[in-house]
């Protein structure tokens, strides 16, 4: 997380740039995934001597959400604390609305889920296309977040970390990582789950050049996820 720090009016010490950087770095046990974070510091000519100090925290969120509290004190550090405590409120607003919004998209996804086939076989199961791909590129540990908060089985999403397409899977108290190791087509991979039993498997499809995942469903068929790069 970058953090710059401009003062008006004041020097900026060694002490106020590092209980600065202590309070900002507390915003991250918030949400994970703050980019930067600038601080102004502002000494102000006013009547009032509780509001001469002004400090202000501008942080920019995953997904370019910016947030921004201002507040002052009698003094910097007493306006430093009044601003992060605005901070965080902000934060874990986001948050809230954040996951609110990916139960909306799970629930709309089970109601409108595509039932379009792939493939099928007279006497064989049908292959569909879903979409259950992450949005946006995340970490594993913002992954994990994703999927409780989405109350799936699995997810596959682009890593940050390896810049590889993964799947992150809930296996029972822990939380799998899988990445693609073999080559199939969507025939092959359907084949491949049939034979070895499994409920999941993350390949690279030739025909696309880009990984893909084929699970079992409910209804006894298969469905298959290709990310949109």
């Amino acid at each position: 997380m970058q953090i710059t720090i401009t003062g008006h009016g004041l020097e900026i010490t060694a002490p106020l740039r590092d209980y600065v950087h202590a309070k900002a770095g507390k915003l991250e046990e918030f949400f994970s995934n703050i980019q930067k974070v600038e601080v102004v510091l502002d000494a102000r000519s006013n009547a009032d001597p509780d509001k001469r100090q002004v400090a202000e925290f501008r942080a920019w969120l995953s997904g370019l959400k910016m947030i921004q509290s201002k507040e002052a004190g009698r003094d910097m550090y007493a306006a430093i604390d009044l601003a992060v405590e605005e901070a965080k409120r902000q934060i874990e607003r986001h948050k809230e609305k954040h996951v609110h919004e990916q139960r909306r998209r799970a629930e709309k996804e089970k109601q409108i889920y595509r039932e379009t086939p792939y493939f099928s076989e007279k006497s064989g199961p049908v292959l569909v296309n879903t979409s259950r791909f992450a949005a946006k590129p995340m970490s594993p540990d913002e992954a994990r977040a994703e999927l409780i908060s989405m109350g799936q089985d699995f997810l596959a999403f682009r890593n940050t970390e390896n810049k590889e397409v993964n799947v992150i899977r809930r296996n029972q108290e822990r939380f799998d990582i899988l990445r693609p190791e073999k080559e199939f087509t969507p025939e092959q991979a359907l084949s491949e789950l049939q034979q070895n039993g499994k409920d999941l498997l993350i390949f690279n499809n030739p025909l696309t050049s880009c990984p893909a995942v084929i699970f079992r469903r409910k209804s006894g068929n298969f469905g298959l996820i290709e990310p949109e790069f």
